[in-house]
């Protein structure tokens, strides 16, 4: 089977063409992926078939294939896979120590502890993640917003930390990550001021990684005060040096940034654009890669009111972002399944989820993670307070969501697409097509001749303005034409 190029080292751009069967691995290429002074996520991703194919004794023999397993599965979502699998390395060896400082979860406190233990041993941090293509470095491949707080109090400390896993980048990373707590407390101009005079230095040193973070928070203060045609250029020329660097893997997410800003100027010919050639598919595989993604995906379901779609997105992470301590995305998940929920008419629900959100957000102070959602999460502020009382947080981040929304009246205005209208028959097709049912099976539950059935799912897909079943199911959710309950046959294929 011939496997496409595909990069290892994206700073040389390395390509490597690797051959292999289905039941056949290749060890040298997927060892060559550590033998490399930078590696990312993305890249270790395109190879995930082969990793999940290796033997026990493959792993054994070589640690690092097992150290490139446990982040496989993390990605998958499969967090205690990943930890059985760091329990069958050596003890405190340095793959292990080192998969261990990944997985998510970690405090701020364990991450630290295992920094000295590799220090002691005289380690590198060899081919460390920072974001994994994430706009953000606090809430970037890991969720260290619980201890922002420490952070920002013990400066030195932890550039000195951050110095042993990204020499000579820690002083940076640590002005970008305390600009992004600066921020989710509302001092937007202190943290733009910190970031914009890191960019300099970022575009100096051309760690993407870093600036991508740093450019995407000063993105979001200016589309967030009124400024976005200011950010058009930002976002172009971030946009040239990711394909000048060779770092394709961060498009996507750059892709969704500009689906985001788009939403504040009420441009949802760009957002429809973005969710018909560009979103992710929560019904393929799936990869924690992709979360930001899924997050603006889920605000694009709430803009056409597909709220049948919102709920399976979300219970689809809710168990991943809970395992994960994944507090910032889990407060952001609760927060935009309880607007959907609202739109859709279940208060009870909306504010439960609401009261999830709120809880965290005080906790943690993600003030601006509320307050950007304007006049939606206004409303539901309003009706909280109508429920539970008024108290200050609540109110706090009620008047800042206000100024949003009198800022970007046009976000997240639900732009409800013309339902498909399908016949009794063709619901009925439908509903087989969910249980993954064939044309003969289908044929032969209905009494309808094989050649029936297919002409009714014909029409099924040019009313949907789909090509296929599985398609169709899906479009179907998002309509609300069936519940995903029913496509359960259907989400469990590959």
């Amino acid at each position: 089977m011939k496997i496409r190029y595909l990069p290892i080292d994206d700073r040389n751009n390395l390509r490597v063409l690797r051959h292999s069967t289905d039941d056949t691995v290749n060890e040298a290429i997927l060892c060559s992926i550590f033998k490399r002074p930078y590696y990312t996520l993305q890249v270790l991703w395109e190879y995930h078939k082969w990793f999940l194919e290796l033997t026990p004794a493959q792993l054994e023999q070589h640690p690092e294939l097992a150290f490139g397993l446990c982040h496989i599965l993390i990605m998958a979502g499969e967090l205690e896979r990943a930890k059985q699998v760091i329990a069958t390395m050596q003890p405190d060896s340095y793959y292990q120590v080192m998969a261990r400082l990944n997985m998510p979860g970690n405090t701020l406190k364990t991450a630290v502890e295992l920094v000295e233990l590799m220090r002691r041993n005289g380690w590198t941090a060899q081919g460390q993640q920072l974001t994994a293509g994430r706009p953000g470095i606090l809430n970037g491949l890991w969720d260290y917003t619980p201890g922002a707080e420490r952070l920002a109090e013990n400066r030195d400390a932890a550039i000195e930390q951050l110095n042993f896993l990204f020499p000579e980048n820690g002083d940076v990373i640590y002005d970008i990550m305390l600009a992004e707590h600066l921020y989710q407390k509302n001092e937007c101009y202190d943290a733009l001021v910190l970031t914009v005079g890191k960019i300099p230095t970022l575009k100096q040193r051309q760690d993407m990684r870093i600036l991508f973070a740093a450019l995407t928070l000063e993105v979001y203060i200016l589309v967030l005060n009124g400024q976005s045609t200011a950010t058009i250029p930002m976002i172009h020329n971030l946009r040239e040096q990711i394909i000048e660097n060779g770092l394709e893997e961060y498009t996507p997410n750059l892709d969704a940034l500009e689906a985001w800003a788009a939403m504040y100027d009420g441009d949802y010919a760009y957002v429809t654009k973005w969710m018909r050639e560009q979103a992710p598919d929560e019904y393929g595989r799936f990869c924690m890669l992709d979360l930001f993604r899924y997050m603006i995906k889920m605000r694009a379901y709430i803009i056409s009111g597909k709220d049948m779609a919102v709920t399976a997105l979300a219970q689809r992470l809710l168990p991943l972002l809970e395992q994960g301590n994944r507090f910032m995305d889990l407060c952001e998940l609760h927060m935009l399944w309880a607007m959907s929920e609202h739109s859709a008419g279940r208060t009870d629900s909306a504010l439960e989820h609401l009261g999830c959100c709120l809880a965290l957000s005080e906790k943690y102070r993600y003030d601006r993670l509320l307050a950007d959602e304007g006049k939606r999460i206004c409303e539901l502020l309003r009706l909280y307070e109508k429920r539970h009382g008024a108290d200050a947080y609540c109110k706090r981040v009620k008047e800042l969501a206000q100024k949003t929304a009198e800022l970007h009246p046009r976000y997240l205005k639900k732009q409800l697409p013309k339902k498909p209208e399908l016949t009794e028959t063709e619901l009925k097709v439908l509903r087989f097509l969910a249980d993954g049912s064939s044309n003969t099976q289908i044929s032969e539950q209905t009494g309808m001749a094989v050649e029936t059935a297919k002409v009714h799912c014909k029409h099924i897909f040019d009313k949907l303005e789909v090509k296929n079943r599985r398609q169709a199911v899906f479009k179907a959710i998002e309509y609300g034409i069936i519940e995903p309950i029913q496509a359960g046959a259907m989400l469990s294929q590959p």
